[in-house]
């Protein structure tokens, strides 16, 4: 009878009893962190591509302002780089999330944009906000019956 007891007593102080709880617990907590840096570098990656987009239509604008007299008589196409810096920054100001600066020189017109991402998960360790960038250039060519010139 006392083997019995002794049986019972070791079955009870078993060293790998609660060892799947722990285990169930560090698995749950480590798939919550890869989630939420998931989401976090995902909603980056949307960041991105808005201050990239921005950068594009901000350019384009810019492009599109072209030095009146050579455009009109068919000798060039060079942008006006007062108007074409005014224009794309006029978009800047229309997009209230995103700033940044724009050159103009010959027929380049250059913007570069700056925007950030609130984080939603990463703020838990500290990381409010990711900072994300975009550019883009645009060059205005003249171009006859479908020929660079």
């Amino acid at each position: 009878m006392p083997i019995t007891l002794l049986r019972r007593r070791l079955a009870q102080d078993d060293p790998e009893r609660g060892s799947a709880t722990i285990w169930m617990i560090t698995t749950a907590l480590t798939m919550v962190l890869l989630v939420g840096l998931a989401v976090d570098l995902g909603g980056q990656v949307l960041a991105k591509q808005h201050a990239q987009v921005v950068a594009f239509e901000a350019a384009r604008a810019g492009g599109q302002q072209l030095q009146g007299a050579a455009a009109v008589l068919g000798d060039a196409a060079v942008v006006d780089p007062a108007g074409a810096v005014a224009a794309a920054s006029n978009y800047l100001a229309g997009t209230a999330d995103v700033t940044g600066t724009v050159s103009a020189v010959g027929t380049r017109v250059v913007v570069d944009t700056t925007t950030s991402y609130q984080t939603q998960f990463l703020s838990i360790i500290g990381i409010r906000e990711l900072t994300v960038t975009g550019h883009a250039e645009v060059q205005t060519v003249r171009a006859v019956e479908g020929v660079v010139r």
